[in-house]
């Protein structure tokens, strides 16, 4: 797993998992992936999504670690997740 992930790669990240978590939704007739469609319909819906996926992510990547070994993640105001790589 990488050290570094910027906002849009871990929103492309959490649009594909609720496209393969979820069955595709009719709309008109036509059918839309679900997390292509909350990103394009309700940004602010599909946002919390990404803070949600932000936060188990970084729970995933510290829960082994001490808290002095955590206090390397920083999550900054440029939405920007950095870890320092071990070793």
């Amino acid at each position: 797993m990488r050290d570094l992930y910027f906002e849009h790669e871990l929103e492309d990240q959490t649009e594909e998992l609720l496209n393969d978590c979820h069955e595709t939704i009719t709309i008109c007739g036509y059918d839309y992936d679900q997390g292509t469609a909350l990103k394009r319909l309700d940004p602010i819906a599909f946002r919390q999504e990404v803070l949600g996926y932000m936060d188990e992510f970084e729970e995933l990547r510290t829960k082994d670690l001490t808290e002095e070994e955590r206090e390397y993640y920083i999550l900054s105001e440029n939405q920007v997740v950095y870890c320092r790589s071990e070793g």
